[in-house]
C-alpha cells in the first residue's frame, strides 16, 4: 500500500531553517494583525532594537563589504581573486535583503509595503526598494549566461557591457547606506557611550564591513564545500586570510588611535557590562588577527575557518554594542527583547542563509570561470 503523504527528504539544517522561517511568519502575523503582545520591548530611548541592530546593521555591513570587495577586484583586475567576486555579489545582495526585511519587520506596519514600489520622496524605504532592485540587477547581469543557458534563452550581448557600471553604482550606494547608518547613530550623541560614539564611526563601520565580507566568504566556502562539494581552492583561501589579517590590523590600529586621541582607556578597568562587552568585541577582532598573522604557510584551513567565524562574531558584537549596549550605558536603562523579536530576527537571518544555500546549489557561485 502506497503512502498517501510523505515527508520531503530534507537535511536537518533545511528543516531547521524552514521551521524557523515559518515561526517568524507566525510571530509577525501575531504582532501586526492580532496585536498579541507588544511589538517589542523598545522604549523611547531605544530607537533600534534587536531586529534593526542584528538584521539591518549586520546585513548592511555585508552588503557594503561584499560589493566593495567585488568592485575592487574587478577594477584592479586581480585575476587570482576573481573567484570570490560572485560570492561577494551574492552576499551583498542577500545582506541588503536581510537588512531591508529587518527594517520592514521593525516598523510593524506591513500595509505600507505596497506603497514602497511607488516613487515618493517622503517614504524613506522607497529608496531602499530601488536600491534592492539595483543590487538584484547586478546579480542578474553576473549570472545572466548561466540563467539564459538554464532556461534555453539567448544571452543579450549588452548585458556584459552593463556589468561594470552597475557594479560601481551598487558599491558606491552600499557604502553610502553604511555611512548613513553610522551618521544616524552619531545624531544622538547624548545616548551613545564614548566607547563607540566617535567621528570616525562611518569609516570604522566601512573597514569592519570589508573584514566581515572576506570572513563571510571564507565561512560560506567552508560549509558549501562540505555540503555540496563547491568551495574556493586552498591557495585562494590562504591569500584571503592574509588580506583579512591586514584589514584587521588596520581596523584595530584605527580603533586604538581614535581611543587614544579621545582619551578613552584601552584596557577594561571596570566590571560593568559596558566595559566587559567592549573587551569582548576587541578580543574577537584581535584573536583572529593574531592567529592569521602567526599562522605559517601552508595555513591550516580550520584555523582560517575559526578565525573567520570570530570575525563575524566580532561584527555582530560591534553592531549590537553600538546601538544597544552604548545606549544602556548612557541612559541607565535596560533593553530586553521580546519573544517575537527573537523569532522574527532569526527567521529573517535563516531566510538569507537558505537563499544563499539554494543559489550555491543551483548556480556556479564558487566558480573559477569568471568573465
Amino acid at each position: 500500500m502506497k503512502r498517501l503523504l510523505s515527508w520531503p527528504r530534507w537535511s536537518f539544517w533545511t528543516w531547521c531553517c524552514t521551521l524557523l522561517v515559518a515561526s517568524g511568519v507566525c510571530a509577525y502575523y501575531l504582532r501586526t494583525v492580532q496585536a498579541a503582545g507588544s511589538a517589542s520591548h523598545l522604549r523611547d530611548v531605544f530607537p533600534w532594537g534587536l531586529e534593526v541592530g542584528l538584521s539591518a546593521l549586520c546585513g548592511m555591513a555585508l552588503c557594503a563589504g561584499g560589493f566593495t570587495v567585488a568592485a575592487t577586484i574587478r577594477i584592479l583586475d586581480l585575476d587570482s581573486y576573481k573567484s570570490i567576486v560572485r560570492p561577494c555579489l551574492l552576499m551583498g545582495f542577500l545582506g541588503y535583503l536581510v537588512a531591508f526585511l529587518g527594517f520592514i519587520t521593525g516598523t510593524g506596519q506591513p500595509y505600507r509595503i505596497g506603497l514602497l514600489i511607488t516613487w515618493n520622496s517622503h517614504l524613506v524605504l522607497t529608496g531602499a526598494v530601488w536600491s534592492l532592485i539595483l543590487y538584484g540587477a547586478v546579480l542578474a547581469v553576473e549570472f545572466a549566461p548561466e540563467l539564459c543557458q538554464r532556461f534555453g534563452w539567448r544571452e543579450p550581448p549588452r548585458l556584459r557591457w552593463l556589468g561594470m557600471p552597475l557594479l560601481l553604482l551598487a558599491s558606491v550606494l552600499s557604502v553610502l547606506h553604511q555611512t548613513s547608518m553610522a551618521d544616524l547613530l552619531l545624531g544622538t550623541p547624548n545616548k551613545i557611550s564614548a566607547l563607540w560614539s566617535t567621528p570616525q564611526l562611518p569609516f570604522l563601520f566601512f573597514v569592519s564591513a570589508a573584514c566581515a565580507a572576506l570572513a563571510a566568504v571564507i565561512f560560506a566556502s567552508w560549509h558549501t564545500s562540505i555540503a555540496f562539494g563547491r568551495g574556493l581552492p586552498t591557495n585562494l583561501i590562504t591569500g584571503m586570510s592574509k588580506v583579512l589579517a591586514a584589514l584587521l590590523f588596520f581596523y584595530l590600529g584605527l580603533r586604538f588611535a581614535d581611543s587614544i586621541a579621545r582619551g578613552i582607556p584601552l584596557l577594561v578597568q571596570k566590571n560593568d557590562p559596558q566595559s566587559l562587552l567592549f573587551g569582548l568585541e576587541i578580543g574577537l577582532f584581535f584573536v583572529p588577527m593574531w592567529l592569521l598573522i602567526t599562522e605559517r604557510d601552508p595555513v591550516n584551513p580550520r584555523v582560517v575557518y575559526y578565525s573567520a567565524a570570530m570575525v563575524l562574531a566580532a561584527l555582530i558584537t560591534n553592531r549590537l554594542n553600538t546601538c544597544i549596549t552604548s545606549v544602556e550605558a548612557m541612559t541607565g536603562t535596560r533593553y530586553s527583547p521580546s519573544w517575537n523579536e527573537f523569532i522574527i530576527t532569526y527567521s529573517v537571518i535563516a531566510l538569507g542563509i537558505a537563499a544563499f544555500s539554494m543559489t550555491v546549489k543551483r548556480l556556479p557561485v564558487f566558480s573559477e570561470s569568471q568573465k
